[in-house]
C-alpha cells in the first residue's frame, strides 16, 4: 500500500489545490478508511471563500462526507475491521460525554479545542472535518483525500444495498435532514415547506415526500427548483418572483403545517413563518445570517419553532431502515461526479448553485 496520499487544500479566495500528503497510520481505536465517495457540502463555501491568509496559518485537507472502506484498524479497534463499508460520521467526538452518550456527536464536550473551532476572517464559524490526525501537531484533516483517519466510534456500517455516495451524503447532508424532520414530527398528509434547495433542502424533499408530506420547495434558482420536482416536490416557488408565504397560503388553504428552513438566508428565517397556520411546526437547520432571533412576538401565535443541528447516532440506524423498507438512495440527488484531481471545477460549480449534490469519486 502506497505511504502517500492525495488530499484537498483551500488557498484562500475561491482557490483548492491537490497535493500529496504522507498516509496516516491508525493507532489504538483508530480506523484509516479508504474513500470511495466524499461529497461536497454548503458549509464548506463558507471555507472555501476565505482569506488567503487564513489558509496559509491553517492548511488542512477539508470534507466532512465520507462512505468508503476500511483499509486499516488500530490494535485497540473492535467494533469495525478491514474491508467494511462504512459511512463515517462527522463530528469529533470522545465517545464518554454526555452528549455522546446519547449519540449527539456534534454536542461533544471534550473536543471543543481550537483546532476544531476555528473562524474565517472573523466571521465565519467553522466546526472543520471532524477526523484525527496521527499524528502530535493538532491538525485536524477531512475526507477530500484518499483516506481519512477516525475513531471507530464515528465508523458506521453500511448495508450492502446502499452505496458509498449514499454513505457519503448520511454522513452530513442526508442525516441532518432526517434530524429535522424527526422534529417537526411530519405527518402524512401535511404540507410541508423546505425553504433553501441546496443538498441539504434537496435531502429534506425526499425524506418529506416519502414519509407523506406534501412538499413546496423554495429558491430562487430554477436549477435546483426543477431537482425538487423531480425528487418529490408537488410544488416549487421562486421567492424573488413570487410572494411566498401568500402562495403557499393559496396552495395550502391557510399555509403548511411544517416548515424547514435550510438556506440560512437572513430574509427566509424572517418569512417562514408567514407561511405557516397559528400552530405550525417550523424547524431552522441552515446557519449563517443575524436572523436567529429575528422572529418574535405576536405573529408567532403558538408555533413550535426550534434549530436542528447535525444528527444523533440512533438517527443513522432510523435513516439507514427507512432508506432501506422505501428503496431510497441519496445518490439520486447527485448531479456532477469528479475525480479528486479536478477539485477546482467541482468546488467552482458547487458555487455556481447550478447543481444538485456534487461528490468526488474514486474507482
Amino acid at each position: 500500500m502506497a505511504e502517500t496520499m492525495r488530499g484537498v487544500l483551500f488557498v484562500g479566495d475561491g482557490k483548492v489545490v491537490v497535493r500529496d500528503f504522507p498516509k496516516p497510520k491508525p493507532t489504538g481505536t483508530q480506523v484509516l478508511v479508504q474513500l470511495k465517495a466524499a461529497a461536497l457540502c454548503g458549509s464548506d463555501m463558507h471555507a472555501y471563500r476565505a482569506s488567503a491568509e487564513y489558509w496559509a496559518e491553517n492548511p488542512i485537507i477539508r470534507g466532512h462526507e465520507p462512505g468508503g472502506v476500511v483499509a486499516e484498524v488500530g490494535d485497540a479497534v473492535t467494533m469495525v475491521k478491514v474491508v467494511d463499508r462504512v459511512s463515517v460520521y462527522h463530528a469529533p467526538s470522545c465517545g464518554h460525554c454526555e452528549a455522546c452518550a446519547r449519540g449527539e456527536y456534534f454536542n461533544c464536550v471534550n473536543l471543543r479545542v481550537p483546532e476544531y473551532h476555528t473562524t474565517f476572517s472573523g466571521r465565519y464559524s467553522a466546526s472543520g472535518p471532524a477526523y484525527r490526525l496521527s499524528s502530535t501537531d493538532g491538525k485536524v484533516n477531512g475526507a477530500d483525500a484518499d483516506y481519512v483517519l477516525a475513531d471507530q466510534n464515528v465508523c458506521f456500517q453500511l448495508p450492502d444495498e446502499l452505496d458509498f455516495e449514499d454513505a457519503a451524503i448520511i454522513a452530513c447532508a442526508g442525516g441532518t435532514a432526517y434530524h429535522a424532520l424527526s422534529r417537526a414530527d411530519v405527518h402524512a398528509g401535511e404540507y410541508v415547506v423546505v425553504s433553501g434547495l441546496g443538498p441539504v433542502g434537496l435531502c429534506v424533499t425526499l425524506l418529506a415526500r416519502a414519509m407523506g408530506g406534501v412538499v413546496i420547495g423554495v429558491d430562487p434558482a430554477e436549477y435546483r427548483r426543477n431537482l425538487a420536482l423531480k425528487h418529490g416536490a408537488v410544488y416549487v416557488i421562486d421567492p424573488t418572483a413570487e410572494d411566498m408565504p401568500a402562495k403557499v397560503r393559496e396552495i395550502t388553504g391557510g399555509g403548511a403545517e411544517v416548515g424547514i428552513e435550510t438556506s440560512g438566508n437572513d430574509q427566509a428565517r424572517v418569512t417562514l413563518p408567514h407561511a405557516t397556520p397559528y400552530h405550525a411546526r417550523i424547524v431552522y437547520v441552515g446557519w449563517g445570517g443575524r436572523a436567529n432571533n429575528a422572529i418574535y412576538g405576536p405573529m408567532l401565535g403558538e408555533r413550535w419553532i426550534t434549530g436542528s443541528n447535525m444528527f444523533t447516532a440512533a438517527d443513522y440506524y432510523e435513516l439507514v431502515r427507512m432508506m432501506l423498507r422505501q428503496k431510497l438512495h441519496f445518490s439520486d440527488l447527485v448531479t456532477h461526479r469528479f475525480p479528486l484531481e479536478k477539485a477546482q471545477e467541482a468546488f467552482d460549480l458547487f458555487d455556481s448553485r447550478a447543481s444538485g449534490k456534487v461528490t468526488f469519486v474514486w474507482e
